[in-house]
């Protein structure tokens, strides 16, 4: 567990900031043309206070449950930097698995010093790092449990700052999973993904116009530990929605950083999973967290590996399905 929280912590070091950097952000949008966005560090961290003896909806969290901005013991020990961190996604980005998982936020941006400071979630990681690297000074964190491409566009979305400066994007497994239903193919699977998945970005390009978006892959479904039970019948079926759907997110957006996690080993290690799912444990998302890091903090990203043993089902089946 220490090992990757210090790694953690020197890459937040690294000293980057995003208007310097090199990686070009394509904001696809609706009904025009790509536009290249620039990344402001302006952020004004709450909205107007509401009127007396109301509940504004962003103090908020998920479940309607009032949640104080900050928790009661904590106090940043600086100020926090401008720019706005923002992570979409499902469970992974939810924080299911982490030991102190900052869920649920209230629909507003937090100090993340102030509201979590030890936090365990990749998302949490995240936004502590961006914080000491003088980026990211407040955080927002929409994932939503079993949430699919659809999911993310309806509910996470609204929500989503107009001033946001980066976000994250994690989402696919649940997507990816579908197949396993009766009467649903790969094909089906792959056609509303890719239509989903490209309607979210012009969505979120669209709601914060300047934010530079960074898109996750995710692992083979096939190799996880999730699926060590599931009937030789789907184990193909993941295999080919997994493979395909990440290969989309790598190879559709070349403008895009993207961050590997299917060509990740640690993404099907058992040891860093959380009671054998797809979700990681605490050191599983300190990991994920670096991995993340180092792709917004990178002036020239690379792209991800365009093959790997998890592409290929015959060693993948050596390395993956062992406990």
């Amino acid at each position: 567990m220490k090992q990757p929280l210090l790694l953690l912590a020197g890459i937040a070091a690294i000293p980057c900031v995003l208007t310097g950097c090199k990686h070009e952000v394509q904001a696809h949008k609706r009904q025009a043309g790509g536009v290249h966005a620039a990344v402001t560090a302006a952020y004004v961290p709450l909205p107007p206070a509401p009127a007396a003896g109301s509940t504004p909806a962003w103090a908020k969290g998920k479940n309607g449950r009032v949640i104080p901005p900050h928790d009661e013991h904590a106090t940043p020990t600086t100020p926090a930097p401008g720019g706005l961190y923002v992570a979409m996604g499902d469970s992974i980005t939810y924080g299911v698995g982490a030991t102190v998982n900052c869920q649920a936020f209230p629909a507003h941006p937090v100090d993340i010093d102030a509201y979590c400071p030890d936090g365990t979630s990749y998302a949490a990681m995240t936004a502590k790092a961006l914080r000491g690297a003088g980026i990211a000074g407040h955080f927002m964190d929409l994932g939503i449990n079993g949430a699919h491409v659809e999911r993310v566009m309806n509910d996470e979305v609204p929500y989503l700052p107009a001033d946001a400066t980066i976000v994250t994007v994690y989402v696919g497994t649940n997507d990816s999973g579908a197949v396993r239903f009766p009467k649903t193919t790969v094909a089906g699977v792959v056609g509303r993904f890719e239509k989903d998945y490209d309607e979210l970005l012009a969505m979120i390009h669209e709601k914060a116009p300047k934010a530079r978006v960074v898109l996750i892959n995710f692992p083979n479904e096939k190799y996880l530990a999730a699926s060590y039970h599931v009937s030789d019948e789907v184990l193909p079926l993941y295999n080919a929605t997994s493979q395909i759907l990440a290969e989309f997110i790598d190879n559709h957006y070349p403008k895009y950083a993207v961050v590997d996690t299917i060509c990740q080993p640690a993404s099907y290690d058992y040891g860093l999973l959380y009671n054998g799912t797809v979700h990681p444990n605490d050191t599983g998302d300190a990991i994920l967290a670096q991995s993340i890091v180092k792709v917004i903090l990178a002036k020239n990203p690379p792209a991800p590996p365009r093959s790997c043993v998890w592409f290929d089902a015959v060693t993948a089946a050596t390395l993956g399905n062992t406990e």
